[in-house]
């Protein structure tokens, strides 16, 4: 419940910085403390903590002289641990893949798995790995120390207004751009603006949570599913490029159930995306700010 509005009494100020603390706690805490999951779940973890309280940020932005500054340096701060997530993420695509096709046999495809594995083992293995997550947690550190400076320009639902608008009309904007062309990057900026909208339903769900929860588990679906459409594309690439296995049919035949499975994904996606962020930015954002004015009175 750390990630949400909890008091109604509380300033927005106050609600952001406390969310923000927690978040950036459960960061460090992932990447300071033996807590007892893998490596790959560490990373997941600690990522997963910067990219809400960037999502924080992005929702309070036009009212926070300070967005710049702590939005860049989170980001910086990210960017150290994404090769590493990226090779701990192909393992689990790969299983969910051939979960999904039970009939396709396994066997053909045992030397790639097998090579994914021991890319994984060497990463954790590596010094080089722990040093990104030492200099990942001195940063984080380092931004968690000033958040108590953080302070909004503007009144509390006039300062989510604007980043609430902003926000929904870029994953709007994405998802048409991503249906003229589907790249990988038009696919990473609306899985992106589609997970920010997701983080502000989330903080602000308990203004109405009977609706907003329909709309964080309809939102959270499609990051899902572009989520998946990109480790694919990561999976196949990386099949491709290995040495093995080196029949050529059973690279062909593991790429087609990858493709076979994006184009499933796709024809969910699209209508989702469009029913999501088929309004104006500003209807949204004037209707969710209206629950909030009544949240806080009480109401």
């Amino acid at each position: 419940m750390a990630y949400r509005l909890k008091s109604p009494e509380k300033s927005l100020t106050k609600e952001m910085r406390r969310i923000a603390r927690s978040q950036l706690d459960a960061a460090l805490e992932a990447v300071t403390t033996e807590t007892g999951e893998t490596l790959a779940e560490t990373i997941h973890t600690a990522r997963k903590k910067v990219k809400k309280t960037r999502g924080l940020l992005r929702l309070i932005r036009p009212a926070l002289p300070a967005y710049s500054t702590e939005n860049r340096a989170l980001r910086d701060a990210a960017r150290l641990l994404s090769p590493l997530r990226d090779r701990g993420t192909l393992l689990e695509a790969y299983d969910a893949l051939l979960d999904r096709y039970p009939d396709q046999p396994r066997q053909p495809f045992a030397s790639f798995r097998g090579a994914l594995t021991l890319q994984h083992k060497e990463i954790a293995g590596d010094p080089a790995t722990f040093d990104a997550l030492e200099a990942f947690g001195d940063r984080i550190a380092t931004v968690r120390g000033r958040i108590d400076k953080w302070s909004l320009k503007e009144r509390d639902a006039e300062a989510i207004a604007a980043g609430l608008v902003k926000t929904y009309d870029r994953a709007g904007k994405a998802t048409a751009r991503a249906r003229r062309k589907l790249t990988e990057d038009r696919l990473h900026e609306w899985r992106k603006r589609a997970k920010y909208h997701r983080y502000h339903a989330q903080i602000l769900a308990p203004v109405w949570p009977e609706v907003m929860e329909v709309r964080l588990a309809q939102s959270k679906r499609l990051e899902d599913l572009l989520g998946e459409h990109r480790d694919l594309s990561l999976l196949s690439a990386e099949c491709r490029a290995l040495e093995r296995p080196n029949d050529m049919s059973a690279r062909a035949t593991f790429t087609g159930l990858a493709e076979r499975r994006q184009a499933e994904i796709m024809a969910e996606a699209f209508p989702l995306s469009d029913r999501l962020f088929g309004e104006p930015g500003q209807a949204l954002a004037a209707r969710w700010t209206g629950w909030y004015r009544l949240w806080r009175k009480g109401r």
